[in-house]
């Protein structure tokens, strides 16, 4: 209850000083200035709004990053009657402070999309009402500026709200970008080039803007990012810069007359400048890539891939690990020379535990914690007795199962370790004490998700098909780049377990054809719609409407189409476009 969304914004309501009784929307103040970047950018998306939202019964809010209302959308039916008359309407204030819980407000306090239906709501003037707000996000700086709302009376109808409000939202973060000065815009359009084109660590610096690749952050802590500000600002870049990972190589190009595009080079990449031996404070973190051939949730480095001691894109074929085969992993440059801990955190079914089997080697003694029976379970007959032994290495599976107090004394007992290898492993979301234990560590590994891959992930499809294939006893079958292509992008909710079992299923229909060619037909037709944009694409929230559309009309295109207000044609175009059968 205590880590609940909506329990912590009636929490926040009631440190507010609030009452269910008193809170109401705060009244418009003729004063305060408007976002007018915010109104620009939502207007063409706002002015379409009116006309859709007709005798629907619902009514949208778009506030800015005050919580004051600087448009609506709504229609002449009974519940924008009712919420003009509790005080929702052109600048009022709809913070959390002001009125508690709400979709405008707790968007904004959280940077979440948030359901809240009826007695949800902290104000009682709210609760015959239910609604669903999402913040927005300048995806240049990432800043919070505004948040939309829809409100409904029918909670049947509220399936459909997140997506809808999702792609208002999405549309206006595209026309917000267009506002922007033109510098960067410009920076933004090379950033993504960039980035989308390669794994290159890449950082963009504007007059507003701060923009850095995955591979840079997996690499640089906010001081290095604020040293590279200032070198850019003070034009004062060499070709090198000594940062917190050592010596980092520098190739500069100018974008506008402020931007600048810097890729970085760091030790561990061949070519890279040799820096001089030091010791590294911060603990390293690598990238490892999912393998599906090891097992049901394995993951492990591949050819081509750089790890702690893994191969380089320069190491030969026959130097890389084979299928299955633990990572041989020896300290980088510069980082501390005994590891006496190490940190793998990941989504659930990236490869967490193999990882971790493959960091601390085949005679460890692999604790899982979730198979006790509680927390506190886990801490006396499993944890605590193996950190007293301390016969060898030690695998702590899951620490995020722990509670606070074992946590602070696992801590305590890890600062004080003694020579040999402690890995815990954790979910990619931590809480903090979590979070305390991962940065205590002298190593740390992020596993991703397969769809996080990109090109890297046809190889985990491949090498997962053919170990299928084996234990089954089959001809490795041949498999299309369709269909590598198809299912490099599926939702998998339980990561590489969920892509075993859509496998193995696609290998079972494949076996029932006698067909040897494994393409885009044979994913079975639970997985068939589960291609989602990729993040970030503004098509996200019409994906979603179309899917829920579908699936309460039970596929029938038709109805569907009925249903969303468009025509059958475009329905299937759409459909097309996104991968839907």
């Amino acid at each position: 209850p205590d880590t609940d969304p909506l329990d912590l914004a009636w929490r926040r309501s009631e440190l507010s000083g609030l009452t269910p009784q008193s809170a109401r929307p705060g009244a418009p103040d003729p004063r305060a200035a408007r976002s007018h970047r915010l109104t620009e950018a939502a207007r063409p998306v706002m002015d379409g709004l009116d006309t859709v939202l007709r005798d629907t019964g619902a009514s949208l809010v778009l506030a800015d990053r005050e919580g004051r209302v600087i448009r609506m959308a709504r229609d002449n039916a009974r519940i924008s009657r009712m919420l003009l008359r509790r005080g929702v309407d052109d600048g009022a204030t709809l913070t959390e402070e002001a009125v508690g819980n709400n979709g405008i407000g707790t968007a904004l306090e959280t940077r979440a999309g948030v359901f809240i239906h009826g007695e949800q709501h902290f104000a009682e003037v709210l609760r015959d009402f239910v609604c669903y707000g999402h913040p927005i996000i300048d995806p240049l700086t990432r800043r919070l500026v505004g948040a939309v709302n829809l409100t409904g009376m029918s909670a049947d109808a509220s399936r459909l709200f997140a997506p809808f409000v999702r792609k208002v939202v999405a549309d206006i973060e595209a026309r917000y970008v267009d506002t922007a000065r033109a510098d960067d815009r410009e920076l933004w359009r090379r950033f993504v080039e960039r980035t989308r084109s390669s794994d290159t660590a890449t950082c963009a610096f504007g007059d507003e803007v701060v923009l850095a690749s995955h591979s840079s952050l997996e690499r640089l802590d906010s001081r290095d990012l604020v040293t590279l500000r200032r070198l850019v600002e003070r034009d004062e870049m060499g070709e090198v810069v000594e940062l917190s990972v050592g010596t980092v190589g520098v190739a500069t190009s100018r974008v506008g007359r402020r931007g600048h595009l810097l890729d970085l080079t760091f030790p561990e990449s061949p070519g890279a400048p040799t820096p001089a031996p030091r010791t590294i404070s911060a603990a390293p973190v690598t990238r490892v890539i999912p393998l599906g051939s090891a097992g049901p949730a394995e993951a492990a480095p591949t050819q081509g891939e750089t790890t702690e001691g893994g191969p380089t894109a320069g190491t030969p074929a026959s130097a890389a690990p084979s299928a299955g085969t633990p990572p041989v992993r020896t300290p980088l440059a510069g980082a501390p020379t005994v590891v006496r801990s190490h940190a793998v955190r990941g989504p659930s079914g990236s490869g967490r535990s193999t990882t971790a089997r493959a960091i601390a080697g085949p005679g460890a003694r692999h604790l899982r914690l979730a198979e006790a029976d509680d927390a506190a379970t886990a801490w006396r007959e499993m944890v605590a007795p193996a950190l007293r032994e301390r016969s060898g290495p030690v695998i702590l599976d899951d620490i995020d199962l722990l509670d606070e107090a074992d946590l602070r004394r696992l801590a305590a007992r890890m600062e004080s370790a003694g020579e040999h290898l402690v890995v815990v492993t954790s979910r990619d979301d931590p809480r903090p004490a979590v979070t305390a234990i991962l940065d205590l560590c002298d190593r740390r590994t992020e596993v991703r998700p397969l769809h996080e891959r990109g090109t890297e992930g046809e190889g985990i499809v491949r090498r997962m098909v053919a170990d299928l294939a084996a234990r089954r006893g089959m001809r490795p079958p041949t498999v299309t780049s369709r269909f590598v292509e198809a299912a490099c992008v599926l939702d998998l909710p339980n990561g590489l377990v969920t892509l075993r079992s859509i496998l193995g299923d696609c290998l079972t229909r494949l076996q029932e054809k006698g067909s040897v060619n494994l393409d885009v037909d044979a994913l079975p037709s639970r997985s068939r719609s589960a291609r989602p944009p990729r993040p970030g694409e503004l098509a996200r929230g019409e994906y979603d409407a179309i899917v829920a559309a579908l699936t309460e009309c039970g596929g029938v295109r038709s109805r569907a189409a009925r249903r969303l207000g468009i025509s059958r044609t475009t329905l299937y175009a759409r459909m097309r476009e996104f991968g839907l059968s």
